[in-house]
């Protein structure tokens, strides 16, 4: 690929000791400054030393550029994983997942183009059989990141406790007495009501007024 021969520095990265490690959920530790600069340095390192020993095979061989397209796409998938730890998000967890899928994806278009290469007919209906499965699961795939990160998403909220349901509902019950009258009558019960309850009145859209 062209990228393994340009000079090397990941600028998102996590240690290629996480190899195929699941992605930390949206709701894991956040990693500080410190942490996200030094896994930077070490996969730097690694993924070098990495293609380097790609480089050593053959050179133009079909192990070599195999080798370097897993170690590439490897990557993406680490420096993706690094960021939605860095920075937790719905979005960023999305990436993580998504960038496995295209992995995934790069990985089984090489295989279907090194298992059918022949020029003859029936290799290249199969070529494009195999190509057609790749790119479906590709796109099932990212629409399973996706559904997940949303649902993660939901999950990471934490939920309301006992005391803050029966407080919410309290200040519901007062804005609703306002709500049931009308001209002066409305006004003087909203001017009763806490500086809360006229906020999620106004939230709400309630046609309770603000007090003056």
């Amino acid at each position: 690929m062209q990228e393994a021969r340009k000079p090397l520095r990941w600028r998102l990265a996590a240690g290629w000791a996480l190899g195929a490690a699941v992605v930390l959920p949206l709701f894991a530790a956040e990693m500080g400054d410190d942490a996200y600069r030094q896994a930077v340095d070490q996969l730097d390192a690694r993924t070098e030393k990495a293609l380097a020993q790609c480089k050593s095979g053959a050179a133009g061989s079909a192990a070599q550029r195999r080798c370097a397209l897993e170690v590439e796409t490897q990557h993406e998938v680490d420096a993706a994983e690094l960021q939605a730890r860095r920075h937790p998000s719905g979005n960023n967890r999305f990436k993580a997942m998504a960038a496995q899928v295209e992995r995934d994806h790069a990985l089984a278009v090489d295989a279907c183009k090194s298992r059918h290469a022949g020029s003859d007919k029936d290799s290249k209906s199969a070529q494009q059989a195999c190509l057609r499965e790749a790119k479906q699961k590709r796109a099932s795939g990212i629409q399973d990141a996706h559904q997940q990160a949303a649902s993660e998403v939901s999950i990471a909220t934490p939920p309301k406790s006992q005391a803050e349901r029966q407080r919410e509902a309290d200040l519901d019950t007062a804005i609703r007495k306002c709500d049931s009258l009308l001209g002066d009558a409305n006004v003087q019960c909203v001017r009763g009501l806490s500086p809360e309850a006229r906020m999620r009145a106004i939230s709400r859209g309630s046609g309770a007024p603000p007090a003056k």
